[in-house]
């Protein structure tokens, strides 16, 4: 990501959107966890989504039906595919990612450095997460309900918003890093 923006920012700037909301917290040391609520309406002649290489994971909690392909420079989009309200993409942004989407889209957006991998493993004295299963439209009820209770925080004061969140953002983390985790070395 590029240094100029926040995280959350920057991923409104690629999802063609200026009403974005995003939070963004520390839960523990300096890896920033951004969460962005993204709703916009594309047209079939709209560019695809382009996310650029970077060292982190990107979780979409679908917050209403979407459809979209996902998109590569060097081959044919994949089939246009349904994506149900409630359900997950789970990707890595190693190598960067596309997607064309048709109609509109909400969803929040994680933003997830793999530096808050290690720092969460690092404090709970578990292994260090290598890689995340990657997914698209699953089932998670986890990261809906914690989607649900994001929502009002959007809303709130600052201050009550900011004590909450660093809780709300560290359950997400753990979650994710205990189902979806991947470990080459065990300790």
């Amino acid at each position: 990501m590029s240094e100029a923006l926040p995280a959350g920012e920057k991923i409104a700037e690629y999802f063609g959107t200026d009403n974005a909301r995003s939070l963004t917290t520390r839960p523990l040391r300096r890896a920033e966890l951004a969460i962005t609520h993204i709703r916009h309406h594309y047209e079939d002649a709209d560019q695809p989504v382009i996310l650029p290489a970077d060292d982190a994971f990107l979780v979409v909690l679908y917050l209403i039906d979407v459809e979209h392909r996902d998109v590569w420079p060097d081959r044919p989009p994949a089939p246009l595919k349904l994506y149900p309200k409630g359900s997950i993409c789970l990707i890595s942004l190693k190598q960067g990612a596309g997607i064309a989407i048709r109609g509109s889209f909400e969803a929040l957006v994680f933003h997830i450095p793999r530096q808050h991998l290690t720092e969460l493993a690092d404090e709970a004295g578990e292994p260090r997460v290598d890689d995340l299963a990657i997914c698209r439209g699953t089932e998670d009820r986890t990261v809906r309900d914690i989607g649900a209770a994001l929502m009002p925080l959007f809303d709130m004061a600052d201050d009550v918003r900011d004590r909450l969140l660093v809780h709300v953002a560290l359950a997400f983390n753990a979650h994710i890093a205990q189902r979806y985790g991947r470990s080459l070395h065990r300790h």
